[in-house]
């Protein structure tokens, strides 16, 4: 009988000398992936739901005078525990050697390796002076909150939208439309569930888990005989 570090007993006679693997892995790197929520409008990739949004975006009314364009979107409120530091912007280093901005690692990394040159700088993360905390992803409730009160595990998505405005000047076939007015608002689209650390959500109190099924196929196979 042998005990790992973390005190669990094996019984096995050979001890296994492949370490357990994160099952759960795949399902928060795909959903992180999709949302892209710890990223700002610049770094986010066309996929995922920014991919969606932009395929919907821009359309027009009939008449083809008014345009509605999508600029961004927001998941969530980041921002320290007391509100003084707000955005994701305090979550950005600036590299030491090239000037570029990226990522912020873990609060337990000392260094954080620039993806513009690959030298490594300094965990910097700014901290707020009053509550000792960073940014991060403030939810209205917990996960166990929400276990208890029977309500969804989510955040909030909003996307910043641009009306612009055109008017015909000319006449006949010289006409042309130009821009008039353009105005931005934030809008709320709705709510979206989170995931929690153990790859579940928690959807009006009860916790569910998605499943990734493999859908094999055997399709249809061709084979030619030259004679």
């Amino acid at each position: 009988m042998t005990t790992s570090p973390d005190g669990r007993l094996f019984f096995s006679k050979k001890s296994s000398t492949i370490p357990l693997p994160n099952m759960i892995q795949v399902q928060r790197a795909s959903y992180e992936g999709f949302l892209q929520t710890d990223l700002v409008p610049e770094e986010r990739f066309g996929t995922g739901l920014q991919s969606v949004l932009s395929s919907i975006f821009p359309f027009t009314d009939f008449r083809e005078t008014c345009e509605l364009q999508f600029v961004r979107y927001e998941i969530g409120n980041w921002s320290c525990r007391c509100g003084r530091l707000e955005g994701l912007h305090h979550l950005r280093l600036s590299c030491e050697h090239c000037g570029g901005a990226f990522k912020a690692g873990d609060p337990h990394e000392e260094q954080v390796v620039c993806p513009h040159c690959g030298k490594a700088n300094k965990n910097r993360i700014e901290v707020s002076g009053v509550c000792g905390t960073s940014v991060g992803l403030r939810l209205p409730f917990s996960a166990n909150e929400c276990r208890e009160r029977g309500m969804t595990y989510a955040a909030s998505l909003k996307a910043l939208l641009r009306l612009v405005k055109y008017e015909e000047v000319g006449a006949g076939s010289s006409s042309e439309l130009r821009e008039k007015l353009m105005i931005e608002q934030e809008g709320f689209l709705g709510e979206l569930p989170v995931m929690t650390e153990t790859g579940t959500f928690i959807i009006n109190g009860a916790e569910r888990v998605i499943v990734s099924q493999l859908h094999k196929s055997p399709g249809v196979s061709f084979e030619r005989k030259i004679h």
